[in-house]
C-alpha cells in the first residue's frame, strides 16, 4: 500500500504542475531560480512597495518560452507571500488593455489574497463595517476622478442579498444601469443618489474602478494591488489607434510619469519582437512605433501624452526593463537534477538520470521543452525500466505582430454603465 505523507504528497504537486506547465506557488518555492538577478530587482520593489511607497513598474523582456511566464508566476506567488493583493492576466484575443473597462473587469475578477483560494474581495469585504470607512482614503474628497464608484462602495455595507450583490458586479467591472443605482441608494440610504457634477464616462473614468479597489484592498488589510501582465507582444497586433490607447493606459499602471496615486504595482512581460518589430523597427515599410506614436499622441490628445509617450519608449527600452538572459547550462543542470530527485519523492523509487546528456542529446532549446523531456524520461524509466531520450517538442512558437483589426474580440467600447 502506497503512502503519501505530506513531503510526497508536496513533490507530487509539483511534478504534475510542471507536466501541466501550470506553475504553482509550490513548484516556484521548490525549484532553483534561474533569474535571480531579474526577481532580486522586482522583490526589491515589493519591499518598497510594501513601506507605502508607490513606484514605478517595470516591463520584463525575453525570447519565446525563455521563463517570462514563469518568472510572472514566482512574482505572483511572492507578492502574496508577502501580503499583497495580486491579479495576473494574458493578453489574448480576448483580452488586451486598449479598451480600460474591459482590461479592469479581467483583472479584477482574477484578485488574489494570500489567504483565500476563492478568487475576488467578496468575503473580504463581508468582514467589514461601514463605520471602519473613516479609517480608509476611499472617503477623502476628489480622491477618484469621479465619486460614483466610492458611493456604491459605501453603499455595499448597507445592502445584502442580490442588491449586494449587483454592487459588487459591479465593482469587479461588470455594468450596471444607473437607474439601479439610483433604486438601490434610495431603498439602502433613505435618500437620493447625489447629484455628480458630470455623468460617470467609461472612457474617462475608470481609473477610479482602478484605485477604489487598490484602496479597497487595503481597507481589508492587505499591502496593495501588484498587477502582473503576461503577453504584452500581443499590443503589435493593434490597430495604431488602438496601440495609442494601450500605451497610454499602460503607461498610466506602470506610473512611469508619476501620475499614480493609488497602492497599485505593475508588473508586466513581453516577447523582444515587440521592441524589434514595433518600437523600433528597420524595416522601411514599417512604422516605428518610438516616432510614430508620440506624433499620433499630440494629435489626438496633446502635448502632454506626446510627452508620456516619449517617456513611455525611453523608458520601456532602458536599463529599468531588464531582458532575460539566457540560463547558463550549470543553471540548468542543477534545475533539473532538482526535478529529478522531486520525481523520486513523488513516485517512491529510486530516480536517477543523467541530465547532462539529455541536454547534449536535446541541443538548444528552450526551457520548457527540457522540463518536459526530463519529466517524459523519467515516467518512461519509472513505468517500463527504458532509458530514452525524448524528441524535443515545443507548441511555443513566435508570433507575428502584424497588425490585425480582427484579432482581438469585439470589445463594448463603453463598458460600464
Amino acid at each position: 500500500m502506497n503512502v503519501y505523507d505530506d513531503q510526497r504528497l508536496a513533490a507530487v504537486a509539483v511534478v504534475e504542475s510542471l507536466r501541466a506547465g501550470v506553475p504553482t506557488r509550490a513548484s516556484t518555492r521548490t525549484l532553483p531560480d534561474l533569474r535571480a538577478d531579474v526577481t532580486g530587482l522586482i522583490k526589491g520593489d515589493l519591499e518598497l512597495f510594501s513601506q507605502g511607497k508607490i513606484i514605478p513598474g517595470r516591463l520584463i523582456w525575453g525570447p519565446y518560452g525563455q521563463g517570462k511566464t514563469h518568472m510572472l508566476t514566482t512574482m505572483e506567488h511572492l507578492a502574496l507571500d508577502m501580503g499583497f493583493a495580486a491579479s495576473r492576466v494574458s493578453l489574448s484575443r480576448e483580452v488586451s488593455c486598449h479598451n480600460l473597462a474591459h482590461f479592469y473587469s479581467r483583472v479584477a475578477t482574477s484578485l488574489r489574497t494570500p489567504d483565500s483560494s476563492v478568487a475576488g474581495l467578496q468575503s473580504n469585504l463581508n468582514r467589514k463595517k461601514a463605520s471602519e470607512l473613516p479609517d480608509s482614503p476611499i472617503q477623502e474628497p476628489g480622491r477618484y476622478v469621479h465619486p460614483l464608484p466610492a458611493v456604491v462602495f459605501e453603499d455595499y455595507f448597507y445592502t445584502a442579498g442580490e442588491e449586494q450583490g449587483l454592487l459588487y458586479s459591479y465593482l469587479m467591472g461588470n455594468k450596471l444601469p444607473l437607474a439601479d443605482f439610483r433604486r438601490i441608494h434610495r431603498a439602502c440610504r433613505g435618500r437620493a443618489l447625489p447629484k455628480f457634477e458630470r455623468n460617470y464616462r467609461v472612457s474617462t473614468d475608470t481609473s477610479a474602478l482602478f484605485g477604489l479597489l487598490a484602496d479597497a484592498i487595503c481597507f481589508c488589510g492587505y499591502r496593495g494591488w501588484v498587477i502582473l501582465i503576461d503577453e504584452l507582444e500581443l499590443i503589435g497586433r493593434l490597430g495604431r489607434v488602438s496601440r495609442l490607447k494601450a500605451y497610454l493606459n499602460l503607461n498610466w499602471l506602470l506610473n512611469w510619469s508619476g501620475g499614480m496615486t493609488y497602492p497599485i504595482y505593475t508588473l508586466g512581460a513581453a516577447a523582444v519582437n515587440l521592441q524589434e518589430e514595433i518600437w523600433h523597427s528597420t524595416d522601411p515599410n514599417r512604422k516605428d512605433d518610438k516616432w510614430e506614436m508620440p506624433k499620433l499622441a499630440l494629435e489626438k490628445y496633446g502635448m502632454d501624452a506626446s510627452e508620456e509617450m516619449r517617456n513611455f519608449f525611453e523608458k520601456g527600452s532602458g536599463a529599468d526593463c531588464p531582458r532575460v538572459k539566457p540560463v547558463t547550462e550549470e543553471q540548468l543542470v542543477k534545475l533539473l537534477e532538482e526535478l529529478v530527485r522531486i520525481h523520486g519523492i513523488a513516485y517512491a523509487w529510486d530516480a536517477h538520470l543523467e541530465v547532462c546528456k539529455l541536454l547534449h542529446d536535446l541541443g538548444s532549446q528552450t526551457i520548457r521543452t527540457y522540463i518536459r523531456a526530463t519529466l517524459e524520461a523519467l515516467d518512461i524509466r519509472y513505468l517500463y525500466q527504458e532509458e530514452v531520450i525524448p524528441a524535443a517538442k515545443d507548441d511555443q512558437v513566435a508570433c507575428t505582430l502584424e497588425e490585425d483589426n480582427d484579432f482581438f474580440t469585439e470589445e463594448d467600447e463603453e463598458g460600464i454603465s
